[in-house]
């Protein structure tokens, strides 16, 4: 018995180091995991192939069909305060550089590790920009790209609400998260909610580990 929870054990703080480890991975079809936000991105990020204004943007993303999924959007800038966003560098305001709380801030500087214009301290950096648009695949360890990233601003999925005819945008050319008015056009990128995966891996351990105590169970009522 004892060597059986043991077992066990090691099968759960397996599954916990492998949630631990964020990751991309690349789903086939055009479609990329990120494991973090637990959002599947279009790996075309110009799918749309023209700019659009912002209401067009949405209505494009929203109609989209892609890979059997119809529940497509513009991404999410997850705002840290909606009725009176700030400014700064660190990350720490809605308006500005290094943001990763917005899905496409989190994918430019987290996933693809490229640097904003400034960094958090202020400082201007020479390097800025989507210079790398590749990522280590989380199941295969292949290079993975994502197509077509475009160095301009793309529209994120909210309005400013104290100002709504104008909305969110994230430069992808210098990574800045900022507003300007919606009646002008920019890029858009589709994400959805969730996994496309049938059966991740994770779920699979669960069940494994499950089947384990299961056995256990009907060894003690043998034994009784």
């Amino acid at each position: 018995m004892m060597k059986l929870l043991t077992i066990t054990n090691l099968l759960l703080a397996g599954l916990f180091t492998v949630s631990a480890q964020a990751a991309l991975y690349d789903r086939g079809n055009g479609m990329i995991y990120d494991d973090v936000l637990d959002v599947t991105w279009l790996q075309d990020a110009n799918y749309a192939d023209e700019k659009m204004d912002w209401h067009d943007a949405n209505a494009w993303a929203t109609q989209l069909e892609y890979g059997g999924y119809d529940d497509w959007r513009l991404p999410s800038a997850n705002l840290i305060n909606v009725t009176n966003p700030c400014g700064a560098n660190d990350g720490s305001c809605d308006y500005g550089y290094n943001n990763t709380t917005s899905e496409l801030g989190h994918m430019y500087y987290n996933n693809l590790d490229n640097p904003g214009r400034y960094d958090s301290n202020n400082n201007l950096q020479s390097n800025f920009g989507a210079t790398n648009s590749s990522f280590t695949d989380g199941n295969s360890g292949n290079t993975v790209s994502i197509s077509n990233l475009q160095e301009g601003s793309y529209w994120l999925d909210e309005e400013l609400s104290c100002f709504t005819s104008s909305a969110w945008l994230f430069n992808v050319g210098d990574g800045l998260q900022y507003h300007f008015i919606k009646n002008y056009s920019y890029h858009s990128w589709a994400v959805r909610d969730g996994d496309i995966s049938a059966v991740p891996v994770p779920a699979a351990v669960w069940m494994f580990g499950s089947a384990l105590i299961g056995l256990a169970g009907v060894k003690r009522k043998n034994y009784k």
